[in-house]
């Protein structure tokens, strides 16, 4: 074989070899959110007779929308949600060995004096993202399921605490993590698990939200070596939006942050002063926060 095409193969290899943690922890998590679905539907219809007859109405043509949160709990849904993020992570951690559980969490290993620069950083970051992307607005059905978790038990514990804690074992460890232990360039492995976690919500204005907040996400991921931090920042990202949605009542899709500080401009001066916080604390953290050694490739060689 000439030198080269043996260089070309190698080279597809090499870029196939970094690559394929996104690619294939992409697909096991639209797997576990399809096949997941189904399966847990299933077994709903199976067992209540309400929501099989809601079904055969919606799929006879009689009924012209299926109102899902009507026929089942939001409890029922909350759970669902749950079930199948955590059958993603089983299967990244059985099938594909690229999330690492008990190193993921590692408490013992942060340094809480920068990290709490990183923790501000993101709510700030968050916010300024909140306040940019707002004009575009959510799905009604994502409104609607959202508002409605935010009251329910069940429903908060999906949006603040499985979620947030699956989709950075997912989205951080099993992609940017391993794409890193790989020896994939830092930014890349950065940028590339923040698209991933951007096309994962599925609809255009979370997507938008999502992407740089995981870019802040996927910095300090790669400093501190595991999802400690970014889940933290995670689950008061979304507490805080849960918050909101709580106590907005029947007007929360209504209200915009230029009612929250008295005009549009004052909102863009917070989302501008905000912002700049949120830059001046993530470097102080980049700055100060040694890389840990877990964010190294298999060979135990940094690749910045």
């Amino acid at each position: 074989m000439p030198r080269f095409q043996t260089t070309y193969i190698s080279s597809q290899i090499m870029t196939w070899h970094k690559l394929s943690p996104t690619i294939l922890t992409l697909l096991i998590f639209l797997l576990a959110q399809g096949l997941g679905t189904i399966l847990l539907f299933g077994i709903i219809i199976l067992i209540s007779p309400e929501f099989n007859a809601a079904v055969q109405a919606y799929m006879s043509g009689e009924a012209q929308s299926l109102p899902l949160l009507e026929m089942m709990s939001v409890s029922t849904f909350s759970l669902i949600l749950m079930v199948v993020d955590v059958l993603a992570v089983l299967g990244c951690y059985f099938l594909l060995h690229n999330i690492r559980l008990l190193k993921a969490d590692d408490f013992s290993t942060i340094k809480w004096r920068p990290g709490i620069l990183a923790i501000a950083g993101g709510v700030l970051g968050a916010i300024s993202i909140s306040i940019l992307t707002e004009k575009v607005p959510l799905p009604d059905t994502m409104l609607q399921m959202s508002h409605a978790m935010s009251h329910n038990i069940v429903g908060l514990l999906a949006l603040v605490l499985v979620g947030p804690i699956t989709e950075e074992l997912l989205f951080r460890e099993a992609i940017e993590g391993e794409m890193l232990r790989r020896g994939t360039n830092p930014w890349l492995a950065i940028i590339i698990s923040a698209i991933a976690f951007g096309f994962a919500h599925l609809n255009f204005a979370q997507g938008l939200y999502a992407f740089p907040l995981a870019i802040l996400f996927g910095m300090i991921y790669y400093k501190t070596g595991n999802i400690v931090l970014t889940s933290l920042l995670h689950i008061l990202n979304n507490g805080i939006a849960a918050i909101q949605l709580n106590t907005q009542g029947e007007n929360f899709s209504e209200l915009t942050y230029a009612d929250l500080f008295g005009s549009q401009v004052s909102a863009y001066i917070i989302m501008l002063l905000f912002g700049s916080l949120s830059i001046l604390f993530m470097m102080r953290f980049w700055a100060n926060y040694p890389i840990n050694k877990q964010t190294c490739n298999k060979t135990g060689i940094m690749n910045g």
